[in-house]
C-alpha cells in the first residue's frame, strides 16, 4: 500500500459517523500513509494517527453534558462554544490522555485544514509534534460566531469547512493517488446558502476575503461532491457516507443519536471492508 490518503470531512457532532468508521479500521489494524482532517474530522483523526481505539467516542459521549466540553455557558465565560482550554489541554494531558508518543511513531503524515480569514483561502497545516501543533487542530475546529480567532504562526485562523470542507483535491496534489473519503452527510446531500450570512457579513467586516469564502462555500461544497463522483467512477477514491439523511445538528446532544450515529459509521466500514481493501491495493 503505497501514498493513500484519509479525508476526513467535519461536520460537528456529525463526526460521530467518522469516529464510528475510524475504530473499526483500527481494530482492523488498517492505516493509510495519511490524514488530512477538516474541523470534526481533525478532532477524530488525531485519536485515529494515535491508534487510540475508541477514544473519540469516549470522550465525545463522557463529556457531552459537561459545561466546560461543550455549552453557551462557555461561549459566555471564554468566547468558545467548545471550551478550548477544556478540550486541547485538560482532557488530552489530564483526562484521557492523548499518547503522543504512538501518534510521533505511528509513521502516518496528518494535516488540519484551517480558514485563513485574512487570504479566505484553506490552510493545510501539518501537524508533527502534537503537543505544540495541536493548535492547528483547534483552529481546524472552531466555527465561525461560536469561537474565537485562532492566531498561529501569524495567520488569523477558523474552522477548515468555511474555504475546503473536502480537500482532496489538495491530498492528491501532495502525492496521495489513492484516497479514502469520509463524508458526514448521504450521498442526496447538498449545501444551500448559509441563513447566518448577514451576522457573519457584519462579524467578520474586517476579513472580507472570508465572507466572501462563506458566500461562496455552498458552491464549493456541491462541485467538490460533483467531482468526487467523477473520481468515485475512476477509482481514484473510496467513498463513505450515511445511506439516510442525517438529521443530528451540528451542536447535538442527544447520546442515543449520536451512538446510533456511531455504530452506522462502524457497520458501514465493516460492511466495505473487504471492498476497500482491494481499493487500496489495486
Amino acid at each position: 500500500m503505497e501514498n493513500v490518503g484519509l479525508v476526513l470531512e467535519g461536520g460537528g457532532m456529525r463526526g460521530f459517523y467518522t469516529a464510528g468508521v475510524l475504530d473499526y479500521f483500527m481494530e482492523r489494524g488498517f492505516y493509510t500513509n495519511g490524514v488530512i482532517g477538516v474541523s470534526a474530522g481533525a478532532c477524530h483523526g488525531c485519536s485515529y494517527v494515535s491508534k487510540q481505539i475508541k477514544r473519540s467516542y469516549r470522550i465525545n459521549t463522557e463529556y457531552l453534558n459537561d459545561k466546560r466540553y461543550m455549552s453557551f455557558q462557555s461561549l459566555v465565560k471564554t468566547g468558545d462554544f467548545f471550551g478550548a482550554e477544556f478540550v486541547y489541554d485538560t482532557i488530552p494531558n489530564k483526562l484521557d490522555v492523548f499518547d503522543y508518543d504512538a501518534y510521533n511513531q505511528s509513521g502516518m503524515k496528518f494535516y488540519a485544514v484551517a480558514s485563513n480569514l485574512e487570504t479566505g483561502r484553506a490552510e493545510y497545516l501539518p501537524c508533527i509534534n502534537m503537543k505544540h501543533d495541536v493548535i492547528y487542530v483547534r483552529a481546524s475546529a472552531s466555527l465561525p460566531l461560536l469561537s474565537r480567532i485562532v492566531e498561529a504562526d501569524g495567520m488569523k485562523l477558523l474552522d477548515g469547512g468555511c474555504t475546503d470542507s473536502i480537500p482532496v483535491k489538495k491530498f492528491q496534489q501532495m502525492g496521495y493517488k489513492k484516497n479514502i473519503v469520509i463524508l458526514t452527510q448521504c450521498k442526496e446531500y447538498r449545501k444551500g446558502k448559509n441563513n447566518l450570512l448577514p451576522l457573519i457579513r457584519r462579524t467578520y467586516r474586517k476579513y472580507p476575503k472570508f465572507v466572501k469564502a462563506m458566500e461562496e462555500r455552498h458552491i464549493h461544497y456541491n462541485r467538490t461532491l460533483d467531482e468526487l463522483g467523477v473520481m468515485e467512477k475512476e477509482g481514484s477514491v473510496f467513498i463513505l457516507r450515511p445511506k439516510t439523511p442525517v438529521t443530528i445538528g451540528r451542536l447535538e446532544k442527544d447520546i442515543n443519536k449520536l451512538t446510533d450515529l456511531y455504530n452506522q459509521g462502524y457497520e458501514d466500514a465493516k460492511e466495505q471492508f473487504e471492498n476497500i481493501l482491494a481499493f487500496v491495493n489495486s
